[in-house]
């Protein structure tokens, strides 16, 4: 391996590393209120649309945060808070995706695409570049010598 490939692979190791942990380390809610408001984000508010119960001023959304916040008092998990609120409200208001079945291949499939689109670049470059490298032919050089020779009588 050559040292400027080696020098690559490290630059795109570092780089799909730090892409990897941003997008996928939040880092735990320092306090209860952040805990709270990090599920309120997560959860639809069930009477407005397309707004989570964090940014909602409905009634609804109000009291769903309170509740949030006792059952963080109370020292309830996140599972339990999610489960309690879809069996109140339906399935719909939790919008964290679900990790099974299609939902995952709508995570995977960019991934495993942008992959092989990667490696596809990695062979078609390697291929321009050994073909630049192939020696010239003697038809080749005999074509090149003839027109210096053209362009110097010329």
């Amino acid at each position: 391996m050559t040292r400027r490939l080696a020098l690559w692979l490290g630059v795109a190791v570092v780089a799909l590393s730090a892409l990897v942990y941003a997008s996928v380390d939040e880092g735990a809610p320092r306090t209860d209120a952040d805990r709270a408001y990090a599920i309120a984000k997560t959860i639809g508010c069930p009477v407005c649309n397309g707004q989570s119960v964090a940014e909602s001023n409905a009634s609804a959304a109000r009291n769903i945060r309170v509740s949030i916040a006792k059952w963080i008092d109370e020292g309830r998990s996140e599972d339990f808070i999610r489960a309690e609120l879809r069996s109140l409200f339906g399935d719909d208001v939790d919008y964290t995706p679900s990790g099974d079945g299609v939902t995952s291949l709508v995570w995977i499939l960019p991934v495993v695409f942008g992959a092989g689109a990667l490696a596809g670049l990695v062979i078609v470059f390697r291929r321009w570049k050994s073909e630049a490298l192939l020696d010239a032919s003697d038809a080749d050089r005999a074509l090149v010598e003839a027109a210096r020779e053209a362009r110097d009588d010329g």
